[in-house]
């Protein structure tokens, strides 16, 4: 399948480059800066900011008569008051999946985000109340109820602590993260098991429409 690809010139954006184009996937990625990443088969890049819906209208008909099948988003989210980068992607995203009757998308969310609110620790509470962290916060809640009204069939997979780690097994704990316990999530996930869990998602059915709570 072509998948459309945002976010693809940071840490976990490329990870999830490398493991798609291993599986056989071909990838458009919509990155600001084309020089971030190197030229390898099976990858087209486009230049612009997925903020622009007329750039992410570039990214799904660059490949004439390829257009994606799914889309992976591994972006940052906001990190001042008042700005919507992921949010404002998605409702841009949104109106352009339904405009070319693609369904299926994979997005980075975050633990803490909705219904695992309550089961983060008291300092992570306290940070998201307290300091720039809630915009990222803020902005992700937003993604949630675009994508939960979108009908589309997302993965909002909402992983805990990102690391640099090996990719490694993944313990799925729900949409709320019960299943971690008091120091809720120390241990963290890696980012390339983070990816590998986005490629999965847009290969398979298991996890539409659902905002699971993942950890190594």
């Amino acid at each position: 399948m072509r998948v459309l690809v945002l976010g693809g010139s940071g840490q976990t954006g490329r990870l999830v480059i490398d493991e798609a184009l291993q599986r056989g996937h071909k990838i458009t990625a919509l990155i600001r800066n084309p020089s971030a990443l190197p030229v390898m088969e099976g990858l087209t890049i486009v230049k612009g900011t997925p903020v622009e819906p007329s750039d992410i209208e570039s990214a799904f008909t660059a490949v004439p008569g390829d257009l994606p099948t799914a889309v992976i988003v591994a972006l940052g989210s906001a990190k001042e008051k008042g700005t919507r980068v992921m949010s404002q992607t998605h409702e841009n995203l949104v109106a352009a999946m339904k405009r070319h009757g693609i369904s299926k998308i994979a997005t980075v969310s975050s633990f803490g985000v909705g219904s695992s609110l309550a089961n983060i620790t008291v300092i992570m509470k306290w940070a998201i109340s307290n300091t720039s962290l809630g915009y990222s916060f803020a902005d992700h809640t937003q993604v949630d109820g675009i994508l939960k009204k979108s009908e589309l069939n997302f993965v909002l997979l909402r992983p805990v602590r990102l690391t640099m780690g090996k990719k490694a097994p993944v313990r799925f704990l729900g949409d709320d993260g019960k299943g971690l316990g008091m120091f809720a999530g120390l241990g963290g996930i890696s980012r390339a098991s983070v990816a590998a869990c986005l490629v999965d998602a847009v290969e398979k059915s298991t996890w539409d429409r659902s905002t699971p709570v993942i950890s190594n």
